[in-house]
């Protein structure tokens, strides 16, 4: 959604949604949307600044870390950041962010675009080990058999190959 900075006197609500498959070609494979991304942001301009507040939800398909299978992810996130003009970007190509400032984006022109703002607060949402449950017994090292699922019938024994070498390097 391009919003033009003179649309906002003061405040302006934007509600709407973002469809995320023109960013899928970004190379984010394991991630895809199973619903477009919904926003209901409050926009506030203050000088030539715009803080940019509000709820996004969305839903994603993502892959268990443990044992690999697919499950639903719901995504909901507070989005709020503010936007500067690029003009009051400081010079210099080492500078040293002030915790205030982490929230800070840059924008040129009469026109903000908000989807990529959207966007990125859902990828920032994302967890760094997705897995489907905490629970989530993973797959045998073995046979690979989800665990979840039931037990397999691999002879279990107390080290792998990977630990037995590392055993042996140890004796040493």
């Amino acid at each position: 959604m391009i919003i033009n900075l003179y649309d906002i006197t003061e405040h302006l609500s934007v509600k709407g949604s973002v469809d995320a498959s023109k960013y899928q070609a970004s190379g984010v494979s394991e991630i895809s949307f199973l619903s477009p991304i919904n926003y209901d942001l409050a926009l506030t301009r203050s000088g030539e600044n715009v803080w940019v507040r509000g709820p996004i939800e969305t839903r994603l398909a993502l892959t268990c870390d443990r044992c690999l299978e697919g499950f639903a992810y719901d995504v909901r996130a507070d989005l709020d950041i503010e936007l500067v003009p690029k003009e009051s970007q400081p010079d210099g190509s080492e500078i040293e962010l002030k915790s205030e400032e982490l929230d800070q984006y840059y924008f040129e022109g009469e026109d903000i675009d908000l989807d990529p703002y959207v966007y990125e607060e859902v990828m920032l949402n994302i967890p760094i080990k997705s897995l489907c449950a905490e629970s989530c017994k993973g797959i045998c090292p073995v046979c690979g058999k989800n665990l979840n699922l039931g037990e397999c019938r691999c002879e279990k024994t107390g080290a792998s190959v990977l630990g037995e070498k590392l055993k042996s390097f140890l004796k040493k």
